[in-house]
């Protein structure tokens, strides 16, 4: 069958496997386009193209005159709801903070937009209101070590948000969770939905997305414990930087 596959396609899956199965490292340079053309008795055309599928998958990143190399940070692993929220309580840090530095990364962001503004329909689902609604709205681009890698979107209904912090454009080093819980709420419980979907226009540029790679959309929802919703968080993963954790406990399974 794999005979049957174009050549660029045949080079590209035995690197990649060489990289899945370690053979060639983080950092680890691939091939030049040069040895490509020796060893499979192919064009440059070709050989480019190969390497090209290997950086849309986001597993090697090209620097102009020294060559392709394996990339060298693992994706970032996001914890499933839970495990998020008592992190996030234990160090008194926004839940992405918590997962970066766990991990080693250096978590930062820069501020897109904070204000009222008209709830969109998607938006105006998850807080049971209507479209076009007002709301406060906080829009950032999350970065791991000076790397785009989150677009983030969070609503707030006006009945919790107005004249609190989260209509502030400073930044919040707490997180807006711990926020929401020093104002009186209490998280009762929470709702993710993910969907894969290839980025707009604007999600390319913020994500710096070379092409072909996906973006993961997520939309995070949590109610108090009279089921009103609190917030509703969209954010846009970039496929290539991201996996995702979701652990179960036998006490998890309702009967």
């Amino acid at each position: 069958m794999s005979e049957r596959l174009p050549l660029s396609r045949r080079i590209a899956a035995d690197l990649r496997a060489a990289i899945l199965q370690g053979d060639l490292a983080p950092g680890a340079v691939l091939p030049s386009e040069r040895q490509l053309i020796a060893q499979y008795g192919t064009t440059k055309a070709t050989a480019g193209k190969a390497i090209a599928f290997l950086v849309s998958e986001g597993l090697v990143t090209t620097e102009f005159g020294r060559g392709t190399f394996v990339r060298r940070r693992p994706p970032l692993r996001r914890v499933s709801a839970a495990r998020r929220h008592a992190a996030h309580r234990d160090t008194g840090k926004p839940v992405f903070d918590v997962g970066a530095i766990e991990q080693g990364r250096v978590p930062s962001r820069r501020i897109l937009f904070v204000g009222r503004a008209p709830l969109p329909a998607n938006a105006a689902h998850w807080l049971r209101a209507s479209p076009g609604d007002e709301a406060v709205v906080r829009r950032r681009l999350q970065f791991l070590d000076d790397e785009p890698v989150v677009v983030s979107a969070s609503y707030y209904p006006l009945w919790l948000a107005a004249d609190t912090r989260l209509e502030s454009p400073d930044a919040l080093p707490e997180g807006p969770d711990e926020l929401i819980e020093s104002l009186g709420h209490t998280f009762f419980r929470g709702v993710e939905v993910f969907s894969a979907l290839m980025p707009t226009p604007e999600e390319t540029e913020l994500l710096t997305l070379h092409a072909g790679v996906p973006v993961m959309h997520m939309w995070d929802v949590d109610y108090d414990k009279d089921g009103r919703p609190l917030q509703a968080a969209h954010d846009v993963y970039a496929g290539d930087k991201h996996e995702f954790i979701y652990e179960w406990n036998e006490g998890d399974i309702q009967p």
